[in-house]
């Protein structure tokens, strides 16, 4: 059976040593403080139960405060640019031979122009097939593997707001997929547990790309990796 890879971006496509999500998660505590007038200690202790309740602190705010998901988008992706990921020729260099032999997307629970600029920052933007689609998922026109490029990006905004670990996102996600590349199999990679939780209730096979502060023996049966340049291009293994 052939497959189809997913990445999450985050933590993921490149490192949680950088501070680029920590900034972002900087941005959201500023906005639930701004926004609830909440001192910085008590907006950023419920950013973090927003999350562990719902999924995402944004789908926390929405159902209990009711915020403007794009105004909020629009606040915490506004990260100084020195707080980017940098280019990483390595890891250029092994997408590259892995969408050689594994069609590949970008799963992610961000804003299709935060993903956009994070590919940009790393040095991948040309590396992306660009669709008429947008966010509602990318492919190219006939729906085809074409080899040589990451093939798309499956957004917040494709999943209709429902991003992961929810199941209608994995669902939404796994329809699409099937569409376009018919009865594969799917590999998921996120350095979320709860996340990769979910993938399995679907049938996925899992890699947990481990933060970088966190115990390996929690993973809890998930094969585990501190970078994607462990994986073999050839197997993903």
């Amino acid at each position: 059976m052939s497959r189809v890879l997913l990445l999450d971006l985050d933590h993921t496509l490149y490192p949680s040593t950088l501070p680029t999500a920590y900034a972002v998660d900087a941005r959201i505590t500023e906005y639930i403080g701004q926004h609830l007038g909440l001192n910085p200690e008590e907006a950023d202790v419920l950013r973090q139960e927003l999350c562990a309740r719902y999924g995402t602190t944004l789908k926390g705010l929405e159902t209990l405060h009711g915020v403007d998901r794009e105004h909020y988008c629009d606040f915490i992706q506004d990260v100084e640019e020195t707080l980017m990921p940098p280019p990483d020729p390595r890891l250029r260099s092994w997408l590259s031979r892995v969408v050689q032999k594994t069609p590949t997307y970008l799963f992610t629970n961000a804003r299709r122009d935060w993903a956009d600029r994070c590919l940009a920052s790393l040095g991948l933007s040309d590396m992306l097939i660009e669709t008429s689609q947008g966010s509602e998922g990318s492919g190219n026109s006939e729906g085809s593997a074409a080899p040589g490029a990451l093939l798309g990006i499956l957004d917040i905004g494709f999943m209709e707001w429902v991003g992961k670990p929810e199941a209608k996102a994995f669902s939404r996600t796994e329809a699409f997929i099937r569409q376009r590349h018919g009865d594969v199999s799917i590999l998921f990679i996120d350095d979320r547990l709860d996340n990769l939780a979910q993938a399995r209730l679907h049938g996925w096979s899992t890699v947990w790309m481990r933060p970088h502060d966190m115990d390996a023996e929690l993973n809890v049966g998930y094969r585990n990796v501190d970078s994607l340049m462990e994986l073999d291009v050839e197997t993903l293994s």
